[in-house]
C-alpha cells in the first residue's frame, strides 16, 4: 500500500505516466523476487558453512577451532572476486542469461560443497571458496540490473525496494532452516542442499523481466 501511494503521488507530480505506474510496480515486485531468491540461497545455505565445518572430521580441538574461521575466510574471498565477475558477465552476455546461469551455478556449487565432502581439508576449503563465490555473485549483478529497471524519477526508490523487500522475503525463509534441518535429523549437508532448490525459482522468474543490456539506464 505505501508503494502504491508513493507511485500515485509521483504520477500526480508529473514524474511518471499512468501506464508507467503499473509497470514500475511490477518491476519492483520482480526485483524483490530476484533479490529474495539470491538472499535466501545465501542465508539459508552457505551462511551455515562455518558452523558445519567445525563439526567435521578430523575432530581435534585445534582443527575445530580454526575450521569455522578458515571456512568463513574461504567463502568471503570467493565472494570478493565473484561479485565483480557477476557484473562483468552480465555486461558481456546479457542480464537474464547471466542471472539464470548464476542460479544454476549456485545449485551446483552448493550441492558439491555440502554433499561432496565429509571432512575438513584443503578440498573442503576450495569447495567453500567456489560456493561462497558463485552464490555471492548476485550482489555484483543487482547493482547493474536493478537501476536499469526504473526511470530516473523513481530509480532510487525502485531499486531500494527491490533490495530491501527481498531481504524481508529471505529472512522469513531463512528462519525455516532449523525446521528443515529437523526433517533431516539435524543434517547440515542435506538441509543446505535442499534449500538450493529456491534458485530454480530464480531461473524462471528472471525471464519475466526485460533484457536491458542494450537499453542501459534510459531516461
Amino acid at each position: 500500500y505505501p508503494v502504491r501511494q508513493y507511485l500515485q503521488r509521483t504520477r500526480l507530480a508529473g514524474g511518471i505516466s499512468a501506464a508507467d505506474e503499473r509497470l514500475i510496480l511490477n518491476r519492483m515486485l520482480l526485483g524483490a523476487g530476484l533479490a529474495g531468491v539470491a538472499l535466501l540461497g545465501t542465508w539459508g545455505s552457505i551462511q551455515w558453512a562455518p558452523k558445519w565445518a567445525a563439526e567435521l572430521r578430523p575432530d581435534a580441538d585445534g582443527v575445530k577451532y580454526f575450521a569455522a574461521a578458515k571456512t568463513q575466510m574461504a567463502t568471503a574471498m570467493g565472494a570478493i572476486g565473484a561479485t565483480i565477475l557477476g557484473a562483468v558477465a552480465a555486461g558481456r552476455f546479457g542480464r537474464r542469461p547471466t542471472y539464470a546461469v548464476l542460479c544454476l551455478g549456485s545449485i551446483a556449487s552448493a550441492v558439491y560443497f555440502y554433499l561432496g565432502h565429509s571432512s575438513f581439508d584443503n578440498r573442503f576449503l576450495v569447495a567453500a571458496f567456489l560456493a561462497g563465490g558463485v552464490t555471492a555473485s548476485f550482489y555484483g549483478f543487482f547493482p547493474l540490473y536493478f537501476p536499469e529497471l526504473f526511470p530516473t524519477s523513481v530509480r532510487a526508490t525502485g531499486q531500494g525496494f527491490a533490495f530491501n523487500f527481498g531481504r524481508i522475503l529471505a529472512a522469513i525463509g531463512g528462519l525455516q532452516t532449523a525446521n528443515i534441518m529437523g526433517l533431516f535429523g539435524g543434517s547440515f549437508p542435506k538441509a543446505g542442499s535442499m534449500l538450493t532448490v529456491i534458485y530454480l525459482v530464480g531461473v524462471g522468474l528472471v525471464w519475466l523481466g526485460p533484457e536491458t543490456k542494450r537499453d542501459g539506464l534510459g531516461e
